[in-house]
């Protein structure tokens, strides 16, 4: 019965579009995975979200794990839709964008709107919030 139902449940988990994989794929597999990432060079990256270039490999490196915002400056840099950005989130162990928080609500703002990181940090101070770090 046992393998059985590891059967059924791979096919479940089919139906519903998620594969294992899904589950054991790291931040950085995820996000260079994405076609808009893959048509930017490391070069853009860097200089879009505005992180170290040593930062920045050792993230794409699965050496170092990007806090919640320096997450979220990637997503931006790179152009990602929200939904693609709440992914990034979870991979990263990071609370997801929750939209009754006037912070999380103007982010996810600044990513449907495709703004930059000094874009949504200009926002954030106007509307009275903490830039990204």
């Amino acid at each position: 019965m046992g393998r059985d139902l590891v059967k059924e449940y791979e096919k479940y988990a089919e139906k519903m579009g998620v594969s294992e994989w899904d589950d054991r794929r790291t931040f950085a597999e995820f996000f260079l995975s994405l076609d808009k990432v893959k048509g930017m060079t490391n070069a853009e990256l860097i200089r879009n979200s505005d992180l170290e270039k040593s930062y920045f490999y050792q993230i794409m490196k699965g050496q170092r794990v990007p806090s919640r915002d320096k997450t979220i400056r990637l997503c931006l840099g790179a152009g990602l839709t929200l939904d693609e950005a709440s992914q990034a989130l979870i991979l990263n162990e990071n609370a997801s964008l929750y939209l009754k928080k006037r912070r999380d609500r103007i982010l996810s703002f600044a990513l449907e709107k495709g703004l930059s990181v000094t874009e949504a940090n200009l926002l954030l101070d106007e509307e009275g919030e903490s830039p990204l770090s």
